[in-house]
């Protein structure tokens, strides 16, 4: 049995399968690109948006220990807590404003970092023996706390919004991939029944 190919069937082979091994390279170049996706949104949800989530309540924890003690805390001691948190808290934001923000998130991070500020420098101005008696003195912190919880929830509500839009990317590019790939299956099983056809049938004469 004669398995001879003519010059024609070889030719028409040949392209058959240049044409398989370009549509692999191809495939394979966007799937690359659909997994450097999915990649780089898992790597953007945890350092921009779980560990954010993470500082903003830190912040917060740390925050309601200042706001209680001016209450509740011995006053001697309100200067040395204050001085230990607020350090704390300035490494936390920093850590934050290292992160992607987005436009809304960076107007609402600079309010932060204002009114953080604007109360650090009231702490300084104060004297360690206000307590509660003073209220004028507690009710402007308090204005400086409430500002701040603002921005906080403004920040916190911004993470969550993010994580779900980059989820949505993330899964419509593992959809785009996976339709690609059953493309692929159904046009190289075609090509291969081409081939088969080259193979076996007569040559024209």
């Amino acid at each position: 049995m004669g398995w001879k190919l003519s010059i024609e069937q070889r030719i028409r082979a040949g392209v058959a399968l240049v044409i398989v091994f370009l549509l692999i390279i191809a495939t394979n170049q966007i799937d690359s690109h659909h997994f450097s996706i999915v990649r780089n949104t898992l790597t953007t949800v945890y350092e921009d948006r779980i560990l954010v989530k993470n500082y903003i309540y830190n912040i917060s924890r740390l925050l309601d220990k200042k706001q209680n003690a001016l209450r509740f805390e011995n006053p001697g001691q309100l200067d040395s807590l204050n001085s230990a948190s607020n350090d704390s808290i300035r490494t936390l934001v920093s850590k934050f404003g290292k992160t992607y923000l987005t436009e809304q998130e960076a107007v609402h991070f600079q309010s932060l970092e204002n009114s953080l500020n604007s109360l650090f420098n009231y702490e300084l101005q104060l004297n360690t023996e206000i307590v509660d008696d003073k209220l004028p003195t507690i009710d402007v912190i308090d204005n400086y706390y409430d500002r701040i919880f603002q921005d906080l929830d403004a920040l916190s509500k911004i993470q969550i919004e993010e994580s779900q839009r980059e989820i949505m990317q993330s899964n419509k590019s593992i959809d785009t991939s996976d339709l690609i790939s059953k493309i692929e299956i159904g046009v190289l099983i075609l090509i291969g029944i081409l081939l088969q056809l080259l193979i076996f049938l007569k040559p024209l004469k």
